[in-house]
């Protein structure tokens, strides 16, 4: 299983982070543990970009994209680095409520938590 995701920023949203500011790209299971099965790290200056998120980047062997079959794909501008969302962080998602083997998806930064 593999999600080309595209991502990149509302223009409203880039003119308040930082160029170097940590860009987070990652799926999590819709219902289930909060932890990413898939994520890479990146910085403002890189978007927009394209990226694949597979089994290859799980954070843990019995927790891959595979092994689930809807899963939330999001990408997060943290200002701190931290990979755990807070205030101020910006963020956007899309919802693929049934995982095909490869995927593709567009995503917009255009939220702020």
């Amino acid at each position: 299983v593999s999600i080309s995701v595209q991502v990149d920023i509302a223009a409203k949203i880039k003119q308040q982070v930082n160029l170097g500011d940590t860009v987070f790209i990652y799926a999590k299971a819709l219902t289930g543990p909060p932890m990413p099965l898939a994520i890479v790290r990146k910085q403002v200056s890189d978007l927009p970009l394209a990226v694949t998120l597979n089994d290859a980047m799980a954070m843990m062997p019995t927790m891959k994209l595979s092994s689930f079959k809807a899963v939330k794909v999001m990408a997060r501008v943290s200002k701190s680095g931290s990979a755990m969302p807070q205030k101020g962080d910006f963020v956007g998602s899309l919802d693929l409520s049934e995982l095909a083997e490869t995927q593709s998806v567009v995503i917009v930064i255009n939220e702020k938590i």
